[in-house]
């Protein structure tokens, strides 16, 4: 049967009828399918890589361990709480870790709160959006100042962030919603009045946008009721905001010290409120040393688009609304907060946060504007020209990142958290950056190990409380510091001296870098959070040993490497042979390199051997030859510190330059006689009768190891003959050994020498007999040596004991027996060091007693590193 046209008709119609359903569909519901793509474009955006970018910032781990304290310990912060913010705000935070299983649902701490800074996000998109579409009557004004809000690196940096000011910019964009986008009914401004109040307890800079709501309320409501309106919403929002005054005034703590005769010390809301505005220095934002100044280079190193554009169109906003009502709200929000921003006072980089949707509201609204006035007559423009501007901001954000979607900045951060955890005990004092707090002190999972002595920087530093509990005001009291970037920013502001006396005295355990900025620690500057740092601090001697070796190459080494005593103006062998010892000891091998240097250049030019000249004296001003001949004790110690540095630095020059050394001292300094090897003072001071032996430069120590590096030679023999001359020498407990003798030619008998002072003890430390026997007993546990020290042992008892408040005799007398104790009695031992070298000595700036006294800071730095166990002989 033949079909009419009237059959196709209604044929084609029923087979359109879906497609046109379709069209019906998005064409009722464009904004909306709009709002739901904006708003998974600007979810995306912010959550894709937010784990990893940024660095985990202070303030974020300073709200999760307050959200944590409340919820753990029923306190608003792990600290004393001195009112430097209204608590709204982590509270909340605490409430989101209730409903999300607790603070490491997401991994570490700071990822819990950085899930919900991105609800929040989304929710702020969605007012945003409604808000700009409200008072602007236009989707396009909207689109654009949401795209920009979705895609903003500056915003994404922000916003992703765990900070006050996010939780305060939700609050402060809910209650203006709940103004533009509802009826004028009493109910909403109620709302929101309680939301702003909210805001005001979240951060208190949301007093600034109070001018814009007024404005609101007042053009809102009808003549008869905006009075009452305005009245209720200002009454409502003193109520919610007067709950953080009656919380202080209820606790005691509203009215500062003295106040009505209260002299009892404790924190105070008004005295914070002080502080808190009297923050920063009072200069204009144009200086650039203000704080606004330098803010403002951060934010237009990551976002300069956004600024500009932003600035500008904020003052078009400010200028339009003269004659467009449509301008008057952004012109107020934007308004008053840049003029808090440009106040003169302080101005940290997250302040701009509440000011960016308003300020990408004005830009919006701005371009809008100017497209509609452009296309007045030409209509059909007016949306290609919107899409281009909303697709032109996301091709120009696409190509202009600053790595928010590629960097890894946290990985380093976790990492010294993990490290912590698996390495250090659990009672350790550690200074950490705040990030880490609530990953310290809260277990992950049954059985973690958490750090009750792990605490905040700034506590450490400011909190009276902190100090004298952990650290007893004392920097070496502490003993690990988790370095971060904004540890090392405070430090290089001079905020934390405490911390940077404790730096200047700490070692590198671990270090994580993801290497894309630049730190040099050296200098306390770091461009980026992206690296973590773990130093332990030195134990008290490694502390004195290394501010006395800083002092001693700042005031006795000159040129690259001669050392000069400044009461004699002379450079000696056994000086150079000390103070290469003391830089290997000190693994300072940049000093070492230098000293050696100098010392091979002016010292080691002997055509018969390669031993060391003795004395380098000035003489009309200039430097020359005082002695020519060789010293033993500088010939020994110079070898056996080239041996030390091989060791330690693995250098084999070290090692070739010690050989010919140690062999020629046995050729031309060990003589033979009846059986029996004696180390003579030098050469060129033998006597006519025999050879002059300085019994302060035996070294029986240096013998066990010159024999492993020499074996052609029998040094064992001559430390045991060593030994066997020093027992000769023992004539009683109160006669201590002479400093010189001489060794009879033939006979080998032991004969004084012709001089007043050298049959005399004269304890001359830095290269005493003491020193190098206790050396021996520390090195190789040698039983002669422990048998010879315990033989004096009375004589240093009766020389150093009682102990009284003035020193003994000298540093030196105390520093021979400190090498006597520590072998024969560590209970006497520490207590000349204690009474004696700890009194003597001025830790901060390196010097013991008289600071110019060149042999003393020989003395004392020698003695407290034996004591200390600080000298370390060859593996």
């Amino acid at each position: 049967m033949a079909r009419t046209l009237n059959d196709y008709k209604t044929n084609n119609h029923s087979d359109m009828e879906p497609f046109n359903q379709i069209s019906l569909f998005f064409k009722k519901n464009s904004t909306l399918l709009l709002l739901i793509f904006l708003l998974a474009v600007s979810g995306v955006a912010h959550a894709y890589n937010m784990f990893h970018f940024p660095y985990y910032e202070n303030d974020e781990g300073t709200y999760m361990s307050q959200a944590w304290s409340l919820l753990t310990q029923g306190k608003l912060e792990p600290y004393t709480y001195w009112y430097d913010h209204a608590p709204a705000g982590w509270i909340f935070i605490a409430l989101w870790t209730l409903l999300t299983g607790g603070f490491f649902t997401f991994g570490v701490a700071v990822n819990s709160g950085r899930v919900f800074m991105l609800l929040l996000h989304i929710a702020s998109t969605f007012f945003l959006f409604k808000i700009t579409k409200k008072i602007s009557g236009k989707t396009l004004a909207a689109t654009i100042a949401v795209i920009f809000f979705a895609l903003s690196p500056l915003g994404i940096y922000y916003q992703r962030r765990v900070l006050l000011d996010n939780i305060m910019t939700f609050w402060i964009l809910f209650s203006l919603f709940l103004l533009t986008n509802t009826g004028s009914k009493l109910k909403y401004s109620m709302l929101s009045a309680i939301t702003f109040g909210i805001a005001v307890l979240s951060k208190e800079n949301a007093i600034f946008f109070i001018p814009a709501f007024i404005y609101v309320i007042y053009t809102k409501f009808h003549p008869r009721h905006k009075t009452f309106a305005l009245i209720q919403w200002l009454s409502i929002n003193g109520c919610i905001i007067s709950l953080y005054f009656i919380f202080a005034l209820l606790r005691n703590e509203f009215f500062p010290v003295g106040f009505l005769g209260n002299n009892t010390p404790h924190v105070s809301l008004i005295t914070t409120l002080q502080q808190q505005f009297g923050r920063g220095e009072t200069l204009p934002f144009w200086n650039s040393a203000s704080d606004f100044y330098s803010s403002l280079q951060t934010w237009l190193l990551k976002d300069n688009f956004l600024i500009i554009t932003g600035a500008i169109s904020s003052l078009i906003t400010i200028l339009l609304s003269w004659r467009n009502k449509q301008f008057r709200l952004p012109a107020l929000l934007v308004g008053f907060f840049w003029l808090f921003l440009l106040r003169g006072k302080l101005v940290i980089d997250f302040y701009i946060i509440p000011l960016l949707p308003f300020m990408q509201m004005s830009i919006g609204m701005v371009i809008e504007f100017f497209i509609e006035k452009v296309t007045k007559n030409a209509k059909y423009l007016y949306i290609p020209l919107g899409i281009l501007a909303i697709v032109g901001v996301g091709v120009y954000y696409y190509f202009h990142q600053i790595g928010q979607y590629t960097h890894d900045e946290t990985t380093p951060q976790v990492d010294a958290i993990n490290w912590i955890k698996n390495n250090l005990p659990a009672n350790s004092n550690i200074i950490i950056d705040d990030y880490m707090y609530v990953d310290l002190h809260a277990p992950r999972f049954p059985g973690d190990k958490v750090f009750p002595n792990a605490n905040w920087a700034w506590k450490i530093e400011d909190d009276p409380a902190v100090t004298l509990s952990k650290t007893d005001k004392n920097w070496t009291q502490t003993v690990y510091i988790a370095l971060s970037h904004e540890i090392v920013k405070q430090i290089k502001g001079g905020s934390f001296p405490f911390i940077k006396k404790a730096m200047l005295n700490a070692t590198m355990l671990e270090d994580w870098d993801d290497g894309y900025d630049y730190r040099n620690l050296a200098q306390f500057i770091s461009t980026n959070g992206d690296w973590m740092s773990i130093y332990k601090v030195k134990d008290r001697f490694n502390i004195i040993l290394d501010n006395s070796w800083k002092y001693y190459k700042k005031t006795f080494i000159h040129s690259y490497g001669q050392v000069i005593d400044p009461q004699t103006n002379t450079t000696t062998s056994e000086g150079q042979g000390q103070a290469m010892l003391k830089a290997v000891w000190e693994n300072d091998q940049s000093t070492f390199k230098g000293i050696w240097a100098w010392t091979h250049d002016h010292f080691q030019y002997r055509l018969q051997d390669k031993l060391f000249s003795s004395e380098y004296i000035k003489i009309n001003g200039k430097y020359g030859f005082g002695e020519t001949g060789t010293s033993s004790d500088g010939d020994q110690d110079i070898a056996m510190s080239l041996l030390l540095a091989y060791d330690r630095w693995h250098n084999p020059k070290y090692l070739e330059a010690a050989k010919p050394i140690i062999s020629d001292i046995w050729k031309e300094e060990v003589v033979k006689i009846n059986d029996t090897y004696y180390l003579t003072a030098g050469t060129g001071t033998n006597q006519p009768d025999g050879y002059l032996v300085n019994i302060s430069y035996l070294s029986p120590a240096y013998y066990t190891v010159f024999a492993q590096v020499d074996p052609v030679h029998p040094w064992n023999q001559l430390k045991t003959d060593t030994y066997n001359l020093l027992n000769r020498l023992a004539a009683g407990e109160d006669s201590p050994p002479p400093d010189q003798i001489i060794i009879e030619n033939g006979t080998g008998e032991i004969t004084s020498v012709p001089t007043e002072t050298a049959n005399e003890f004269t304890n001359d430390i830095s290269s005493g007999i003491f020193f190098r026997v206790a050396l021996d007993a520390k090195w190789n546990n040698s039983k002669k040596a422990i048998e010879y020290l315990n033989y004096y042992k009375t004589f240093f008892e009766k020389q150093t004991f009682p102990l009284s408040e003035e020193s003994t005799e000298s540093l030196a007398m105390a520093a021979n027996a400190l090498y006597t104790f520590s072998a024969t009695d560590p209970t006497k031992a520490k207590a000349v060091f204690t009474k004696i070298f700890n009194k003597e000595n001025n830790i901060q700036l390196g010097y013991w007693n008289n600071k110019t006294n060149y042999d003393e800071q020989n003395i004392a730095w020698f003695a407290t590193a034996l004591y200390s166990n600080n000298i370390t002989v060859l593996k």
